[in-house]
């Protein structure tokens, strides 16, 4: 019997691999007025700035749908963490790679909106930084990806899908969304409440946050849009 669950947790294992390698697929985006000059960005960043991008991969175009917005994914401006006249400076959760660092080039052909929280100063926003460049090497939540998918399209499926000890480890896996909603929630920021009161499904949990959360909530301000 043991031997049969292991090879069942690694056939789901395998599965769920296959699954995260097909969506990060790219898809082409007819009529899409890419960003020009990414690198350009650099000169407005902040570290603990957030980065919206609609994306151009199967996932996104997934998440965008149901979402109903045009942004499919969120990311944190942390600064530099290397030399080079391109570094990866920014952390974000990737279906298929997991919590990883970029580099502002990889945002080329992508709308971008950059928020930046107000009220904070630069020693919150330097552990806003720190906290998510930690979680690099994290693995991607896909069990967490396919219950918010569920919930927000009121489809009772999640958790007959998802044992509870999958979900169980979902405190030391992300999503894009619930990585940066952890991390304003560490240094007190208070964006949970304002985020509550937009959504439709009333879920109070920073793990149910979703890109389209962070361009509504009213603790962001723009300081640069490449989507008007």
């Amino acid at each position: 019997m043991g031997r049969v669950l292991s090879w069942l947790r690694r056939l789901r294992s395998r599965a769920i691999g296959a699954v995260a390698l097909y969506l990060a697929q790219p898809v082409k985006q007819p009529g899409a007025s890419p960003t020009a000059d990414p690198l350009s960005l650099s000169s407005v960043l902040l570290p603990g700035d957030v980065l919206l991008s609609d994306g151009n991969t199967r996932a996104a175009a997934i998440v965008r749908r149901i979402t109903r917005s045009p942004w499919s994914h969120v990311s944190m401006y942390v600064g530099p963490l290397e030399s080079g006249p391109d570094p990866r400076c920014i952390v974000e959760a990737d279906v298929a790679a997991g919590v990883r660092a970029v580099r502002l080039s990889e945002l080329k052909g992508l709308h971008v909106r950059v928020l930046r929280p107000t009220g904070l100063d630069d020693i919150e926003r330097r552990r806003l930084a720190d906290w998510v460049t930690s979680r690099i090497g994290g693995d991607y939540d896909m069990a967490h990806a396919w219950t918010l998918a569920t919930k927000l399209l009121r489809l009772p499926l999640g958790r007959r899908l998802w044992p509870a000890a999958s979900m169980a480890q979902s405190a030391t896996r992300f999503i894009c969304s619930s990585l940066l909603a952890q991390a304003f929630m560490l240094v007190g920021y208070p964006i949970m409440p304002v985020l509550i009161g937009v959504r439709e499904t009333g879920i109070g949990d920073h793990r149910f946050v979703t890109p389209h959360d962070f361009q509504s909530a009213s603790v962001f301000e723009v300081v640069k849009s490449t989507r008007t």
